[in-house]
C-alpha cells in the first residue's frame, strides 16, 4: 500500500474536450461509483442510455458477483459486464444471445472455491467480527469479506492488516469500498477489460487506450486507473487514494452515482448532446 498516488488528480474540468471527443467506450465500476447508497438513481439510468443513444458503448466492470451479472446486463442495457474483478464477464452477441467467459474451468473453479471455504474460519479466527459479504453464494470466483456495506466501516489499518493477512495464507488479495477480496487466481479488472474489449468487440489494447473513458472510485480499481490514460474517479475516491499506486486523472466534484453522472454530462457534451437535454427519453 502506497500512501501518495503516483500521479495529482486535476479537476473534471480541465479535461481537453479534443481528448472527451475520441471516448466511444465507457468501462465503469458500480459500487459507490454508479451506486449512491446501494441504490441506481435514475439520472444515472438517464446517462447509460444517453450514451447508447449515440454509440459509446458502457462495460460494467465490478467486484460484484458472478451471478449478479446476468441481470446488471439486461436491467441497465449494459454491453457487457465483467464481474469479481475479473473473473467473469457476460455480454449479447449480435442475435441477441447471452455469451460468456470465466477465468478457468468448473473443475477449477470448485477447487478453488473449496480453498475458499475452508480459509473462511481461518480468518476469522484472526478478525472474529469480519462477517462473509451478504453476496458470497453467487461467487464463482472469489470471497469477499464485508468491510463497509452492512457493517461499520473499517479504518485503513484495519483493511491493511486484513490484506496482510489474506496474502499471507497464499492468496491474492483486492480491496473495494465496500469488501475485502481473497481469491487464488490473479484477477484484475484491467486484464479482464482488455480481453473483453478486443475479443468481443474487436479493440486492441493501444487503441482502447485512446477510445476509453473508466470511472471509478476504490482500491480495486486501481489497475484501471493506472493501466488507461482516462480515467475519472468520482469524488469520494479520496477515502480510497491510499489503496492506489496511480490516481485517476481526473475527478469529479459530485460523489458516488452524481459523480458518475458529472462525467458522463463531460463526454456527451463533447460530442455536442448538451446538458440539459436527455435524449434517452426522446
Amino acid at each position: 500500500m502506497k500512501p501518495v498516488p503516483g500521479r495529482q488528480m486535476q479537476a473534471l474540468a480541465t479535461w481537453p474536450i479534443d481528448q472527451r471527443r475520441q471516448i466511444d467506450f465507457v468501462l465503469t465500476d458500480i459500487d459507490d461509483t454508479l451506486t449512491t447508497d446501494g441504490a441506481l438513481l435514475p439520472e444515472v439510468l438517464a446517462a447509460i442510455n444517453d450514451f447508447r443513444s449515440i454509440g459509446i458503448r458502457v462495460i460494467a466492470v465490478t467486484g460484484r458477483p458472478t451471478y449478479w451479472a446476468m441481470p446488471l446486463l439486461k436491467l441497465c442495457r449494459f454491453d457487457a459486464v465483467i464481474a469479481e474483478n475479473g473473473a467473469s464477464a457476460f455480454w449479447d452477441d449480435a442475435q441477441g444471445r447471452l455469451q460468456s467467459w470465466f477465468y478457468a474451468d468448473v473443475s477449477t473453479r470448485k477447487q478453488h472455491r473449496a480453498a475458499l471455504e475452508e480459509f473462511v474460519p481461518v480468518l476469522q479466527r484472526r478478525f472474529p467480527d469480519l462477517p462473509v459479504a451478504d453476496d458470497a453464494p453467487q461467487r464463482v470466483g472469489d470471497l469477499a469479506f464485508d468491510i463497509g456495506e452492512n457493517v461499520q466501516p473499517r479504518t485503513t489499518d484495519d483493511i491493511a492488516a486484513i490484506v496482510q493477512f489474506i496474502t499471507s495464507h497464499g492468496f491474492y488479495a483486492t480491496v473495494s469500498s465496500i469488501h475485502a477480496h481473497a481469491s487464488l487466481a490473479h484477477f484484475s479488472k484491467q486484464i479482464a477489460s482488455a480481453h473483453v474489449l478486443e475479443s468481443v468487440f474487436g479493440i486492441i489494447d493501444a487503441d482502447a487506450c485512446k477510445r476509453c473513458l473508466f470511472i471509478g472510485d476504490s482500491g480495486n480499481d486501481a489497475a484501471m486507473f493506472a493501466h488507461y490514460p482516462y480515467t475519472v474517479g468520482v469524488a469520494n475516491i479520496s477515502k480510497h487514494l491510499a489503496w492506489l499506486d496511480v490516481a485517476p486523472a481526473y475527478v469529479t466534484q459530485q460523489a458516488c452515482g452524481a459523480g458518475f453522472v458529472e462525467a458522463a454530462r463531460a463526454v456527451l457534451a463533447a460530442h455536442g448532446i448538451p446538458e440539459h437535454k436527455n435524449i434517452s427519453a426522446q
